[in-house]
């Protein structure tokens, strides 16, 4: 299998495992990175999301000799199934973090843009790599940039195809952490490690403000909370933060 799942202590993590090809992403990859996450999504007991590579690369993006395959019929199929995992990421309702090490180009990093956080090796390498082979972006890639970035700088960035280093990609805002080489997963582990002991329906509440938050008014998106919390207060989770907090204890959130 290119695609592994492991999931231990709250904490999933999806490693994309074709290191000999850099992690390229063979079109049926697309479709088990889609599973892997659905499969995520439905288990109760997975309360947080890595997503990484095997070796010492993120991924290479879509693998070049399947491009251009099967004419305008074969692209769309291909985009189909593209567009399928890309929402399986960006729609589940559980934190995800990329760990990237190495290169993260084309798709691979858009699909690194649409997890909650990146946590990069200050010596990886971004790239939007769509203009050297003649394509425009995909994945999601320009709506995405633009989310994190001034859209002055997204166009540098995809119109250049350059290289973006996890030290840049941090302080730009494309990344939360630059850690020293080998040492973006630990981090990682380290960040799932304390969403899977939080509450999670609320930072899966979070999450959909968050995600609404971009194409809502400030009166939109305050009936959007006020429709959330009444249904917050009623869960086991909020009954147990308040009950330690007036116990003066650390509060124990179980999976649901």
């Amino acid at each position: 299998m290119a695609i592994d799942l492991t999931i231990e202590d709250g904490v999933a993590i999806i490693t994309i495992n074709r290191p000999e090809r850099k992690n390229a992403i063979l079109l049926a990859m697309r479709i088990d990175i889609e599973q892997a996450f659905l499969k995520c999504q439905d288990d109760d007991s997975v309360r947080a999301i890595i997503l990484t590579g095997a070796g010492s690369d993120f991924s290479a993006g879509a693998d070049v000799g399947e491009m251009g395959g099967g004419g305008v019929r074969g692209s769309l199929y291909r985009m189909r199934h593209m567009h399928r995992m890309s929402r399986a990421i960006a729609s589940t309702n559980k934190p995800v973090i990329a760990a990237v090490e190495g290169v993260c180009i084309g798709m691979s990093w858009a699909m690194a843009l649409s997890t909650d956080m990146v946590v990069a090796a200050e010596n990886a390498r971004f790239q939007f790599a769509f203009r050297h082979i003649g394509l425009a972006p995909d994945g999601g890639a320009a709506f995405l940039l633009t989310r994190y970035v001034p859209i002055q700088r997204a166009k540098d960035i995809m119109y250049s195809g350059r290289f973006v280093s996890g030290t840049e990609a941090a302080q730009l805002g494309l990344a939360l952490h630059a850690t020293p080489p080998g040492e973006a997963l630990a981090k990682a582990k380290e960040l799932a490690a304390s969403f899977a002991v939080a509450p999670t329906i609320a930072i899966g509440m979070a999450k959909r403000q968050f995600e609404a938050a971009t194409a809502q008014t400030f009166d939109q998106a305050l009936d959007f909370e006020a429709n959330i919390q009444p249904l917050m207060v009623q869960t086991e989770d909020f009954k147990e933060g308040t009950t330690s907090f007036k116990e003066k204890r650390k509060a124990v959130f179980v999976a649901n």
